[in-house]
């Protein structure tokens, strides 16, 4: 089970950092939707354990710049989306590190995403705070109409992300967490910050996470319910 995990955290990673993998490349996300072109597990801090294994299913949503456009005027053939739905997997290992994949795509199945991230938990003990570090790489790709050529060509862009977080669990049910870091876009720069709260609805088996997002000066939520242990 390990050496398969290793293998496709290296081919992942391999895959998704080289930005010539998947089609010609692009300076930023469609319609301004930068901040939605970074990963996010909605996770707290502290580690999951060897024995452990989620699945979750959940949305990215932001308010859209100008609802009243219909289609990007850069000629992405998505309808000024800025609702992504995503499917998470995550596993943890033996020592405190856990890693996780991304799959996303907007309704029209236009737009894309695949991602990976790893966290390494620096600090965590019995009612006490933990605190986690991770890091994330997200290929976002899309239809789009070419300007030289009369047809449609698919565009992808390469994210990266470093976070830094704590939590603390509450009453065993609720646990708030809060963080700050930074992302990559293609070539943009954004420090960005975030807060959530993660809720045992039915433990140990499922668990819904909100959390708020401000990335290139624009807010995100993100929602996700996760079933595993």
């Amino acid at each position: 089970m390990n050496r398969t995990l290793s293998g496709l955290l290296v081919f992942g990673i391999a895959t998704l950092w080289d930005p010539k993998s998947f089609g010609a490349t692009s300076s930023q996300c469609p319609s301004g939707g930068n901040h939605l072109c970074l990963y996010s597990p909605v996770d707290p801090a502290g580690s999951k354990g060897s024995q452990s294994l989620a699945l979750g299913f959940g949305v990215a949503s932001s308010p859209p710049p100008n609802p009243d456009l219909s289609r990007d005027p850069e000629g992405s053939l998505e309808p000024n989306s800025q609702q992504l739905f995503r499917a998470h997997v995550t596993k943890g290992l033996s020592v405190p590190v856990d890693i996780g994949f991304l799959l996303g795509t907007t309704e029209t199945g236009q737009f894309q995403q695949a991602g990976i991230h790893g966290q390494w938990t620096v600090f965590e003990g019995f009612k006490l705070p933990a605190f986690t570090v991770r890091g994330s790489i997200l290929k976002s790709f899309w239809s789009q109409q070419s300007p030289m050529r009369n047809q449609i060509e698919m565009t992808s862009i390469n994210s990266k992300s470093f976070d830094m977080l704590c939590s603390w669990g509450l009453l065993g049910v609720l646990t708030p967490y809060a963080g700050v870091g930074w992302g990559t876009v293609g070539e943009d720069f954004s420090i960005q910050n975030f807060a959530g709260i993660d809720i045992q609805a039915a433990p140990p088996f499922m668990r819904i996470g909100i959390e708020s997002r401000t990335a290139f000066s624009k807010k995100s939520i993100v929602a996700k319910v996760s079933l595993g242990l």
